[in-house]
C-alpha cells in the first residue's frame, strides 16, 4: 500500500472549507450571518489574523460580505453568476487551457446558448442580438471601403464586438451559468480571435475575414429570430468553427470534429 505525505493546511484554508461545506448542506443559507469575529476566534480556536485572512477569501470570491465594525457578522451571500468569474479566468489563463480546448469550450457553450435564445420568447433580447449583429455589419463595411487599407486597430475593434454579440445570445439564453462562464473565458476567447485577425497582412484578406464573419452573425440572428434552435445551435457551431479553422493544427482540428455532428 502507497501511502502520501501528510500536507499541512492552513488553518484559514480550513475556517473557509467549513463555511463553504455549510453552504452546500444548506446549514447556512443566502442573507445569513456569521457570528461576530471574537466569536469565531473561540469557536476555530485560531487568532484574529486567521480569521480575517478567512473572511478576505470568502469576501474575494463572493461567498460571504463583510463591512468592518458590522456587529451582526460576515453575511452570506446568494449564488451570482460573478462567483464562477475569479476560479474560472483563472483556469483559463494560469492552467495551460490549450487552444483546443478553449475552442471546444466555446462549441459547447455558444452553440447551447445559440439554442436557448432561439427558443426564448425574449423579444427585447433579441433585438439587442440583431443590434450587436448590425455593428458587425457596420464595420466590415468600414474595412471594404478603407483606404489605402483598413486602419490598424479593426482586429481589435471586432474582437470588441464579436465579444458583444455573442454576450448577446447568452444573455437572451436565460441561463445564468451559461452567462458566468461565457463571461468569465470571453477574454481569452476574444484574444484568440483578436490573433486570428491581427495575423492578416493583407487588407483585402483582412476585409474578406470581417465580411464573412458579419454575414455569420446575420445568419445565426436570422435563425435566432425565426425560433429555430437546432438551426441557430448549428450555425453558430459551424460559424467559430469556420472562423478558426483555417489557423488549427490537424490535431486541433480533429480534437473540434466530434462537436460539429
Amino acid at each position: 500500500m502507497r501511502f502520501e505525505p501528510v500536507k499541512k493546511v492552513p488553518s484559514y484554508e480550513m475556517i473557509v472549507e467549513q463555511i463553504e461545506a455549510g453552504i452546500r448542506e444548506g446549514r447556512l443559507h443566502p442573507g445569513d450571518r456569521l457570528p461576530g469575529e471574537r466569536r469565531l476566534m473561540e469557536t476555530f480556536s485560531v487568532s484574529r489574523p486567521t480569521v480575517r485572512e478567512a473572511m478576505r477569501v470568502l469576501h474575494a470570491t463572493g461567498v460571504v460580505n463583510t463591512r468592518a465594525g458590522d456587529p451582526r457578522g460576515p453575511e452570506v451571500l446568494p449564488f451570482t453568476p460573478q462567483a464562477l468569474e475569479r476560479p474560472l479566468l483563472r483556469m483559463t489563463h494560469q492552467q495551460g487551457t490549450t487552444r483546443a480546448e478553449l475552442i471546444q469550450f466555446r462549441l459547447l457553450l455558444e452553440g447551447q446558448s445559440a439554442l436557448l435564445a432561439a427558443a426564448s420568447d425574449d423579444t427585447q433580447a433579441k433585438e439587442e442580438i440583431s443590434a450587436r449583429a448590425a455593428d458587425l455589419t457596420h464595420l466590415a463595411d468600414r474595412a471594404s471601403t478603407a483606404e489605402p487599407e483598413a486602419p490598424a486597430d479593426l482586429p481589435e475593434q471586432f474582437g470588441v464586438l464579436l465579444s458583444g454579440f455573442h454576450t448577446a445570445i447568452r444573455a437572451a439564453s436565460g441561463n445564468q451559468l451559461l452567462q458566468a462562464t461565457g463571461q468569465a473565458v470571453d477574454g481569452a476567447l476574444t484574444t484568440i480571435a483578436r490573433q486570428r485577425l491581427g495575423g492578416e497582412t493583407d487588407s483585402t484578406a483582412l476585409s474578406s475575414r470581417l465580411r464573412r464573419s458579419a454575414q455569420d452573425a446575420a445568419a445565426l440572428t436570422e435563425r435566432i429570430q425565426a425560433q429555430d434552435p437546432t438551426g441557430a445551435r448549428k450555425i453558430a457551431t459551424e460559424n467559430i468553427y469556420r472562423f478558426y479553422k483555417d489557423r488549427l493544427t490537424a490535431e486541433e482540428l480533429e480534437a473540434l470534429g466530434p462537436l460539429l455532428g
